[in-house]
């Protein structure tokens, strides 16, 4: 269970690298917190 939970976490973080290189504003790269193991904080479009 914890190993799917890390590794959801682990895609969820690189899926929102994606987004926000396509369409956030440059100030927001590089601003990102450690995605947290739940992965709530990517709900944030």
């Amino acid at each position: 269970m914890e190993e799917k939970v890390i590794l959801a976490s682990i895609l969820r973080y690189f899926n929102v690298e994606v987004v926000s290189e396509a369409g956030r504003p440059p100030s927001t790269k590089g601003a990102h917190p450690s995605p947290p193991e739940n992965g709530i904080w990517i709900k944030l479009e």
